[in-house]
């Protein structure tokens, strides 16, 4: 049996991957075929059924620019709500109840969770609310990436992880409020705030947070004072001892048994507590656990489409509609030709 050359195996292989580029050619002009042939079938479908289309166009219109005339406008703000204590959970559960009261016919439910005026109440369409991802998370989370990809983690895997990044250790989030009227606006950001506020995980955490800052202020207040009285003793028997010839001056204190104490200790020490008491009082007094990072702003120009945007979105659902209507149409005709067929023969 001959072996085949080395130039014959080279022609075999160059023969494969000039049949293997004709085909994937072939692929290409066959999926551009099938593209161009489904284009003139729509185009054929549209005029044959042009009066059907018309009337559907017409019809959209009509319903697109009553609906712009009927349908409440309302209007959409934010507002950037922090706490130590948030997580996306807890969250997505508050606005999911108060969505679900905004859904009631009667708003009593949700003006007496919210503490809110029943006229206020019937005023809401909505709320929504989202993390915020701040630049400095995104580069966290691309170097994280990064490092998944080096130790070689799946890709769905890799998502999976971001996701849940994304979504579990975020403490700001974006609060969306839909409205009818924007004159509601501003007693409304006090009432959702104490609504999440008031919330039993969260007011609980806050009043034992405000408590121990409240013991942290009063117990370095109460050391800084006892250490002022031990420096004016420092400075009192600093005197003392300069005033007396048969002693030689020393800068030093001798404190019962631990010995000689530097002095300046006293002052750095001084610094040190007055930087934390400073430290101590400003988040007892900002309340940085819970606060408002940006309130609600009212905005004059509504959220809900305007007339053209209405009667264009009215247009493309009525058009998608009718060529569902024509497909049904056209397999109910196929099917009443093969039945006809079939029956004809036998």
């Amino acid at each position: 049996m001959n072996n085949p050359t080395p130039n014959e195996a080279y022609r075999d292989d160059e023969i494969d991957l000039r049949k293997l580029f004709q085909a994937i050619g072939n692929g290409f002009a066959n999926i551009g075929k099938a593209f161009i042939n489904l284009i003139i079938r729509i185009r054929r479908v549209t005029i044959k059924y042009k009066l059907l289309f018309l009337v559907a166009i017409i019809a959209a219109a009509i319903l697109g620019v009553t609906y712009n005339k009927v349908a409440k406008p309302y209007y959409s703000t934010s507002m950037l709500l922090s706490s130590e204590y948030f997580n996306a959970k807890l969250v997505e559960n508050s606005i999911g109840k108060i969505n679900a009261l905004c859904e009631e016919d009667e708003r009593n439910g949700l003006a007496k969770v919210l503490g809110i005026d029943l006229s206020i109440a019937k005023n809401i369409k909505g709320f929504d609310f989202e993390p915020l991802v701040s630049e400095q998370d995104i580069v966290d989370v691309e170097v994280l990436k990064n490092k998944l990809e080096e130790l070689k983690v799946k890709d769905p895997d890799i998502a999976k992880v971001i996701d849940q990044i994304q979504i579990e250790n975020k403490n700001t989030f974006i609060i969306t409020v839909h409205v009818y009227n924007t004159d509601i606006i501003g007693n409304l950001q006090e009432s959702l705030v104490n609504y999440f506020k008031n919330n039993p995980y969260i007011k609980n955490r806050i009043d034992i947070n405000r408590k121990n800052q409240k013991v942290l202020v009063e117990k370095l207040e109460k050391d800084i004072a006892q250490l002022d009285s031990l420096k004016n003793l420092y400075n009192l028997n600093l005197k003392a001892s300069a005033g007396r010839k048969d002693m030689p001056g020393s800068s030093s204190v001798y404190v019962g048994e631990s010995g000689v104490l530097d002095p300046t200790s006293f002052y750095t020490q001084s610094v040190s507590l007055y930087w934390q008491l400073q430290k101590a009082q400003e988040e007892l007094e900002l309340g940085e656990d819970f606060e408002v990072v940006d309130g609600f702003t009212v905005f004059s120009k509504p959220e809900s489409p305007n007339i053209l945007k209405a009667v264009v979105f009215s247009v493309l659902i009525f058009i998608g509609l009718t060529y569902l209507l024509i497909m049904a149409i056209e397999a109910n005709v196929y099917l009443n030709k093969i039945e006809r067929e079939r029956f004809t023969k036998n």
